[in-house]
Protein backbone atom coordinates (compact mmCIF):
# COMPACT_ATOMS: atom_id res chain seq x y z
CA UNK A 1 0.00 0.00 0.00
CA UNK A 2 3.17 2.31 0.53
CA UNK A 3 4.15 1.90 -3.02
CA UNK A 4 0.86 2.94 -4.34
CA UNK A 5 0.62 6.23 -1.89
CA UNK A 6 4.02 6.93 -3.48
CA UNK A 7 3.04 6.51 -6.90
CA UNK A 8 -0.03 8.68 -6.27
CA UNK A 9 1.65 11.44 -4.47
CA UNK A 10 4.64 11.63 -7.39
CA UNK A 11 1.47 11.68 -9.38
CA UNK A 12 0.04 14.32 -7.75
CA UNK A 13 3.07 16.02 -8.15
CA UNK A 14 4.21 15.87 -11.40
CA UNK A 15 0.85 17.21 -11.96
CA UNK A 16 1.32 20.65 -9.64
CA UNK A 17 4.52 20.58 -11.78
CA UNK A 18 3.10 20.70 -14.70
CA UNK A 19 0.45 23.28 -13.73
CA UNK A 20 3.09 25.47 -12.29
CA UNK A 21 4.79 25.72 -15.42
CA UNK A 22 2.54 27.25 -17.26
CA UNK A 23 1.45 29.58 -14.73
CA UNK A 24 5.18 30.42 -14.37
CA UNK A 25 5.70 30.57 -18.77
CA UNK A 26 5.22 33.62 -20.59
CA UNK A 27 2.55 36.14 -21.29
CA UNK A 28 0.60 37.30 -24.36
CA UNK A 29 1.79 40.65 -25.83
CA UNK A 30 -1.75 41.14 -27.57
CA UNK A 31 -0.73 44.66 -29.65
CA UNK A 32 1.74 42.43 -31.38
CA UNK A 33 -0.66 39.05 -31.81
CA UNK A 34 -3.19 37.66 -33.59
CA UNK A 35 -5.57 34.86 -34.85
CA UNK A 36 -7.16 35.15 -38.32
CA UNK A 37 -9.17 32.93 -40.21
CA UNK A 38 -9.47 32.45 -44.10
CA UNK A 39 -12.49 30.77 -45.73
CA UNK A 40 -14.59 31.09 -48.99
CA UNK A 41 -17.93 32.36 -49.34
CA UNK A 42 -19.43 31.79 -53.07
CA UNK A 43 -15.90 30.94 -54.52
CA UNK A 44 -14.58 34.39 -52.65
CA UNK A 45 -12.08 34.45 -50.39
CA UNK A 46 -13.32 35.43 -46.84
CA UNK A 47 -11.14 36.45 -43.99
CA UNK A 48 -11.49 37.42 -40.47
CA UNK A 49 -9.94 38.23 -36.82
CA UNK A 50 -10.35 37.76 -33.15
CA UNK A 51 -9.27 40.59 -32.09
CA UNK A 52 -9.50 39.38 -28.13
CA UNK A 53 -7.58 36.30 -26.34
CA UNK A 54 -5.77 35.26 -23.69
CA UNK A 55 -2.54 32.63 -23.74
CA UNK A 56 -1.13 30.47 -21.09
CA UNK A 57 2.00 29.80 -21.89
CA UNK A 58 4.70 27.81 -20.89
CA UNK A 59 6.58 26.99 -24.16
CA UNK A 60 10.68 26.04 -24.59
CA UNK A 61 12.02 25.36 -27.95
CA UNK A 62 14.75 23.60 -26.16
CA UNK A 63 12.33 20.69 -24.40
CA UNK A 64 9.28 21.29 -26.47
CA UNK A 65 7.71 18.29 -25.47
CA UNK A 66 7.26 19.65 -22.02
CA UNK A 67 5.46 22.37 -23.39
CA UNK A 68 1.80 23.62 -22.52
CA UNK A 69 -0.69 26.22 -23.93
CA UNK A 70 -4.22 27.69 -23.25
CA UNK A 71 -5.66 29.96 -25.47
CA UNK A 72 -9.15 31.58 -24.48
CA UNK A 73 -10.87 33.73 -27.32
CA UNK A 74 -13.81 36.04 -26.54
CA UNK A 75 -15.68 35.08 -29.34
CA UNK A 76 -17.64 38.65 -29.21
CA UNK A 77 -14.39 39.93 -30.23
CA UNK A 78 -14.60 38.69 -33.74
CA UNK A 79 -14.34 40.86 -36.53
CA UNK A 80 -14.95 40.28 -40.33
CA UNK A 81 -14.36 43.28 -43.27
CA UNK A 82 -18.03 44.41 -43.07
CA UNK A 83 -19.99 45.40 -39.38
CA UNK A 84 -23.35 43.81 -41.02
CA UNK A 85 -21.01 40.36 -41.64
CA UNK A 86 -19.33 40.74 -38.03
CA UNK A 87 -23.03 41.09 -36.87
CA UNK A 88 -24.79 37.87 -38.80
CA UNK A 89 -21.44 35.75 -37.28
CA UNK A 90 -22.00 36.58 -33.84
CA UNK A 91 -25.79 34.69 -34.07
CA UNK A 92 -27.05 31.59 -33.31
CA UNK A 93 -26.92 29.84 -36.36
CA UNK A 94 -22.80 30.60 -36.85
CA UNK A 95 -21.08 31.02 -33.44
CA UNK A 96 -23.72 31.88 -31.54
CA UNK A 97 -21.48 34.22 -29.33
CA UNK A 98 -24.67 35.18 -26.46
CA UNK A 99 -24.53 31.03 -25.87
CA UNK A 100 -21.22 30.65 -26.58
CA UNK A 101 -18.93 33.82 -25.54
CA UNK A 102 -15.50 31.89 -25.71
CA UNK A 103 -13.77 29.16 -27.52
CA UNK A 104 -11.07 27.44 -26.28
CA UNK A 105 -7.79 25.08 -27.11
CA UNK A 106 -5.82 23.60 -24.61
CA UNK A 107 -2.48 21.85 -25.41
CA UNK A 108 -2.44 17.69 -25.11
CA UNK A 109 1.34 17.43 -26.72
CA UNK A 110 4.44 18.89 -28.61
CA UNK A 111 6.85 17.59 -31.29
CA UNK A 112 9.97 18.93 -32.40
CA UNK A 113 10.31 18.90 -36.24
CA UNK A 114 13.64 20.47 -36.00
CA UNK A 115 14.73 23.66 -37.22
CA UNK A 116 12.47 25.88 -35.09
CA UNK A 117 9.40 24.17 -36.46
CA UNK A 118 7.21 21.37 -34.14
CA UNK A 119 3.58 20.25 -34.03
CA UNK A 120 0.98 21.03 -31.40
CA UNK A 121 -1.72 18.99 -31.05
CA UNK A 122 -4.92 19.79 -28.03
CA UNK A 123 -8.64 20.11 -28.14
CA UNK A 124 -10.61 23.37 -29.47
CA UNK A 125 -13.88 23.43 -28.02
CA UNK A 126 -16.12 26.26 -30.40
CA UNK A 127 -19.83 26.33 -29.60
CA UNK A 128 -19.38 23.74 -27.06
CA UNK A 129 -18.46 21.31 -29.15
CA UNK A 130 -14.70 19.86 -28.48
CA UNK A 131 -12.80 18.24 -31.23
CA UNK A 132 -9.09 17.23 -31.56
CA UNK A 133 -6.93 19.71 -34.00
CA UNK A 134 -2.77 19.53 -34.70
CA UNK A 135 -1.48 22.58 -35.79
CA UNK A 136 2.72 23.59 -37.05
CA UNK A 137 4.24 26.20 -35.47
CA UNK A 138 7.71 28.15 -36.06
CA UNK A 139 9.03 29.07 -33.08
CA UNK A 140 11.92 31.92 -32.91
CA UNK A 141 13.57 33.77 -30.26
CA UNK A 142 13.48 37.63 -31.10
CA UNK A 143 15.01 39.65 -27.92
CA UNK A 144 13.39 38.36 -24.76
CA UNK A 145 9.87 37.57 -26.48
CA UNK A 146 9.45 34.09 -28.10
CA UNK A 147 7.16 34.14 -31.17
CA UNK A 148 5.10 31.37 -32.37
CA UNK A 149 3.75 31.73 -36.00
CA UNK A 150 1.54 28.72 -36.80
CA UNK A 151 -1.81 27.76 -38.34
CA UNK A 152 -4.01 24.85 -39.11
CA UNK A 153 -7.42 23.68 -40.96
CA UNK A 154 -10.25 22.90 -39.40
CA UNK A 155 -14.01 21.85 -40.57
CA UNK A 156 -16.73 24.42 -39.41
CA UNK A 157 -19.61 22.44 -39.74
CA UNK A 158 -17.54 19.92 -37.42
CA UNK A 159 -18.82 22.79 -34.59
CA UNK A 160 -21.81 23.38 -35.57
CA UNK A 161 -20.92 26.79 -37.22
CA UNK A 162 -23.17 27.80 -40.44
CA UNK A 163 -26.33 25.60 -40.01
CA UNK A 164 -29.36 25.46 -42.05
CA UNK A 165 -29.06 27.59 -45.77
CA UNK A 166 -25.60 27.83 -44.92
CA UNK A 167 -24.73 24.32 -44.29
CA UNK A 168 -24.28 24.22 -48.45
CA UNK A 169 -20.32 23.83 -48.70
CA UNK A 170 -20.96 25.20 -52.24
CA UNK A 171 -21.96 28.03 -50.81
CA UNK A 172 -19.82 29.05 -47.92
CA UNK A 173 -16.57 26.19 -47.90
CA UNK A 174 -16.49 23.70 -44.97
CA UNK A 175 -12.62 24.01 -44.76
CA UNK A 176 -11.44 27.06 -42.64
CA UNK A 177 -7.66 28.07 -42.62
CA UNK A 178 -6.79 29.48 -39.15
CA UNK A 179 -3.10 31.03 -38.91
CA UNK A 180 -1.82 32.96 -35.46
CA UNK A 181 1.34 35.06 -34.31
CA UNK A 182 1.27 34.92 -30.73
CA UNK A 183 4.42 37.03 -29.31
CA UNK A 184 5.41 36.03 -25.84
CA UNK A 185 7.77 37.36 -23.15
CA UNK A 186 8.42 36.15 -19.80
CA UNK A 187 6.40 36.56 -17.23
CA UNK A 188 7.50 39.29 -14.56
Amino acid sequence: MAKGKRLWRGAALGFSLAAASVQAGQVLVPEQSEIRFMGQQMGVPTDGRFQKFTVDAALDPAAIEKSAARIVIDMNGIALSAADLTTEIKRKRWFDTAAFPEATFESKWFRALGEGRCEVGGTLTIKGVSRDVIASLMLKNEGQALVADGQFELKRLDFNVGDGPWADTGTVANEVQVRFKLRLRPQP
